[in-house]
């Protein structure tokens, strides 16, 4: 196995990677931040460092830079987990020192493995890795873990931004006695000095009786000010007796010092009565881990306390500035400016006397322009002309000075190292009581920066990211102008929209980093063969559309698509691969295909669906008849719009299944539809019909009011009562109708609530998530149960299982087909069952097919299953029969 070093100054993140990745088998390292992560490195030759970028002591960036110089580190795999920067910010990071791997916060756990896997080059389909023992997987993963994970993630989002050190302190030993099981504890924090006690803080114990031996190195617990390490002591230990006198008893201790690399903050120490359990080494991580977030909290909080004198500061010198400015207009003598702020100004300040010459600039004048002060006194400020603008710019500003007194406006000038920027001036003429001039005061401002963010905001809200080729908008705005160019010539155009055959692959195999690779590389090469006066673009994923300007005929088109398709199969070098894929292109002509932008396109896109239903790596021009496809789509709507009162939706009911006994503990509600006139319609073709088309609001309603009044039937039947579950859509929660619509449908069914359950997906909480989380809340006072389907598909966080009332975690069928044969779906369900368990929610694993699926889920913790395994979804008078059975035997 290999050695994998986690760097990241959070220790909630490192926490989490850790309970990921502690199920792969490889030896996991943990480093705060680059410097002591640098030290491991040298230390112990990890295989893998995963690291996050912004880091104190020693960045990301500049740990990864460390080991590329040293020789025998160099080729150490890295992979960036980050959240800080822009994707593509990233990756330029990336690209620059090496790093082929870039994730960003947040990530599935799916992705991750899949990731770290391929750096490590792990094959697929390889076993598993083999299941620890119960009593091993008790020592390595706490009961509680996940508890205090939660308890880790409260203190850190409450101490993020949290500027009151009194504030600071409670909050942080309520987490700390909660996490170490404690039954006191104390803190001392020291001011920036380092000298005197800044704060005293203690729960179940009076501070005062602390605050004599505070700072107190010879004994506790001012000694822990000295301490190197973490003190874990036992009742009768000779320390514990200098305690001070009236110290309440102890039967353990556990104390260390608050600090970070630089200086110390104080010491923080929990303890236990006695006859209580000692604390363990586990539990002196977890001490650890903490006080290293509240160091970085409280650091946080000293810099925002001199962030806050320095805005004042700058408060003050800013009404400086203004009553110098005052002073300068009423003054015989404006040179004499306050030398205060003339040196602090961020802006350059440059004066001459009567005659133009420089007198004096101050520090920003010299840092904008890299001209020392000594460099340019008595010389002409025309020493910094950019050679960009003509006399007659130079003739309109004396003039304004002459006859106003003053000009202001934007000028270029050049700096010494001969670079040329941007920036707005402000002149102004200074006269004494008699009128007469006597000298000139300039004040500029350097807009490098803003010029440069500005062009980089434009070109980047028309162009695309990745390939940086024209996007959707800038590519319609030059498709509209070439139309209309065309229709004043009389000519001709030709839309070759196009994409790459089954990129997805590659993505899957190599990962997204290659397969953005490719794109880049396809984007180079069709950039290559375009004509001056044709555009190309990218318009979404691995789509592309080239505008042909210069086409007389349809020979010069089918050349051009023969020389995109060559130009695309082409071998393609990615992480040391030779990949080969291939191009499906689709033709329309403009004026015949469409007199339009968007018919162009329309006809375009059916040309190009009709080349890859009939085998790709080709190209197709328009044909009236592919309408035929979208023609088919709408007459399916037609069909649905009447499937309910015609009767023709129907529900199917799949059992979930007691592993130990095989009894039926609840059931899944599943929507079928046979059309009179074209049959049985799958799921997969009318459910997202029906979400596009808002269908999906009267079907859903009719699907929670069935599977309701069939629960009850069942029940006035006399069978045993069970949970029914019901898919509710995403679209169904943004609408705010899902909680009253279930309200209605028991009380008109007289279902008790506790006999329904309601299905959401990752995707409800990604949206408007206070929308949800109030239907959620009204369905939870109901008495109404509530599951999270497909876990692990989306952007699973500990965040959303935490804020959310779920009752219940389904593993989604993707993890479980494969989880005898691949290991990466293995671990994510191991780690997503003792997630599930931490936080006390159910677990039910969909999909069962095989006997082998079903003992590995029961070894990992996993008792209620459901799959073909056990039933196939049955109408509702054999799923009634089922139930009358009671069980089913495998």
């Amino acid at each position: 196995m290999a050695t994998i070093l986690i760097v990241d100054d959070r220790p909630s993140n490192r926490a989490f990677l850790n309970a990921l990745l502690g199920y792969t088998g490889h030896r996991l390292l943990e480093a705060e931040d680059g410097a002591q992560a640098l030290a491991l490195t040298r230390n112990h030759r990890p295989d893998l460092v995963i690291t996050d970028i912004l880091m104190p002591i020693m960045d990301g960036y500049e740990l990864v830079q460390q080991i590329r110089l040293d020789p025998e580190l160099r080729t150490t795999r890295i992979i960036f987990f980050s959240a800080v920067y822009a994707e593509r910010e990233t990756q330029a990071m990336a690209a620059r020192c090496g790093v082929a791997t870039v994730l960003p916060k947040p990530s599935d756990p799916h992705q991750i493995l899949e990731a770290v896997n391929a750096e490590l080059g792990v094959i697929e389909g390889t076993p598993p890795a083999p299941v620890a023992a119960p009593e091993e997987r008790d020592r390595g993963l706490p009961f509680d873990l996940c508890a205090r994970l939660t308890e880790l993630e409260r203190m850190c989002l409450a101490l993020i931004g949290e500027r009151r050190v009194e504030t600071l302190a409670a909050s942080f030993l309520d987490v700390a006695r909660r996490v170490l099981h404690a039954d006191c504890a104390a803190l001392c924090l020291l001011d920036r000095g380092e000298r005197n006690v800044r704060h005293l803080a203690a729960w179940a114990l009076d501070p005062a009786l602390l605050a004599s031996h505070a700072q107190d190195e010879t004994r506790l617990p001012g000694m822990l000010l000295r301490a190197r390490a973490p003190l874990r002591l036992v009742e009768g230990d000779t320390y514990l007796g200098t305690l001070p006198s009236c110290h309440p008893g102890m039967g353990s201790f556990l104390g260390l010092q608050v600090h970070d690399l630089q200086h110390p903050h104080g010491w923080l120490y929990c303890a236990r009565h006695p006859g209580a359990p000692a604390f363990t080494e586990e539990e002196e991580r977890w001490a650890t881990a903490l006080a290293a977030q509240l160091a970085v909290a409280y650091e946080n909080l000293n810099l925002y306390d001199v962030v806050q004198r320095h805005a004042a500061q700058l408060q003050l010198e800013a009404l400086a500035r203004a009553d110098a400015d005052v002073a300068l207009r009423e003054s015989q003598h404006r040179l004499e400016l306050n030398r205060q702020v003339f040196d602090s100004t961020q802006e350059g300040i440059m004066m001459t006397d009567a005659e133009a010459n420089i007198v004096a600039v101050n520090p920003a004048f010299e840092q904008i322009t890299g001209y020392r002060e000594a460099d340019v006194l008595g010389l002409n400020p025309r020493i910094l002309r950019s050679g960009r603008h003509d006399s007659a710019f130079y003739g309109s500003m004396w003039h304004c000075l002459e006859s106003d007194g003053q000009w202001r406006g934007e000028i270029w000038n050049r700096r010494k190292n001969g670079e040329v920027y941007p920036e707005r001036s402000s002149i102004s003429a200074v006269r004494d009581e008699a009128g007469r001039l006597t000298a000139y005061v300039s004040v500029s401002t350097d807009l490098s920066a803003l010029k440069a963010a500005h062009h980089q905001l434009d070109f980047l809200s028309n162009h695309d990211a990745l390939t940086l080729l024209p996007n959707r908008s800038l590519f319609n705005d030059r498709l509209q102008q070439a139309i209309a160019a065309a229709r004043q010539g009389d000519g001709q155009l030709a839309l070759l929209l196009f994409n790459v055959d089954r990129l997805s692959r590659i993505n899957d195999s190599l990962g997204h980093a290659a397969g953005d690779a490719v794109l880049r590389e396809v984007a180079r090469r069709v950039g290559d063969i375009a004509g001056p006066t044709d555009t190309l673009a990218r318009l979404s994923g691995d789509e592309f559309v080239l505008l042909l300007t210069a086409c007389h005929d349809n020979e010069d088109i089918i050349l051009a698509a023969r020389r995109l398709i060559d130009a695309i199969a082409q071998p393609h070098a990615v992480g040391g691969h030779d990949v080969v894929v291939t191009g499906s292109v689709g033709i329309s002509i403009f004026p015949r295909d469409g007199n339009a932008a968007g018919e162009l396109l329309k006809s375009a896109d059916a040309a190009l669906t009709d080349m890859k239903e009939s085998g790709r790596n080709g190209f197709r021009f328009f044909k009236g008849e592919m309408n035929a496809h979208a023609l088919r789509w709408l007459a399916l709507e037609t069909r649905l719009r009447r499937a309910i009162e015609r009767s023709e939706l129907a529900l199917h009911y799949q059992p979930q299944i007691s592993r130990v006994d095989g009894s039926v503990v609840g059931m899944e509600a599943l929507l079928r539809w046979r059309s009179e006139e074209i049959g049985m319609v799958p799921p997969g073709d009318f459910i997202p019909l029906a979400e596009d088309t808002g269908l999906i609001h009267p079907i859903g309603e009719w699907v929670i009011r069935q599977a309701c009044f069939q629960n009850k039937a069942w029940q006035n039947a006399g069978l045993p009562p069970v949970k029914v579950a019901v898919n509710v859509s995403a679209n169904q929660f943004k609408a705010g109708s899902v909680s009253g619509i279930v309200r209605a449908a028991l009380e008109e069914s007289g279902l008790a609530p506790r006999y329904l359950e309601v299905e959401l997906t990752e995707s409800v909480m990604m949206g408007d998530s206070s929308v949800a989380e109030a239907q959620m809340a009204e369905l939870r006072a109901m008495g109404v149960s509530l599951s999270l389907d497909d876990f692990g598909t989306g952007y699973s966080s500990l965040g959303y299982l935490s804020r959310f009332p779920l009752d219940k975690l389904k593993i989604d069928q993707t993890f479980v087909r494969n989880i005898t044969t691949e290991q990466r779906s293995a671990a994510i369900a191991q780690a997503t069952i003792a997630l599930a368990q931490g936080l006390s929610l159910q677990v039910v694993a969909e999909g069962v097919e095989t006997v082998g699926q079903r003992d590995f889920l029961g070894l990992i913790g996993c008792d209620v299953m459901q799959g073909y395994l056990y039933s196939r979804p049955l109408p509702a008078h054999e799923m009634g029969q089922l139930l009358a059975k009671g069980r089913v035997a495998v």
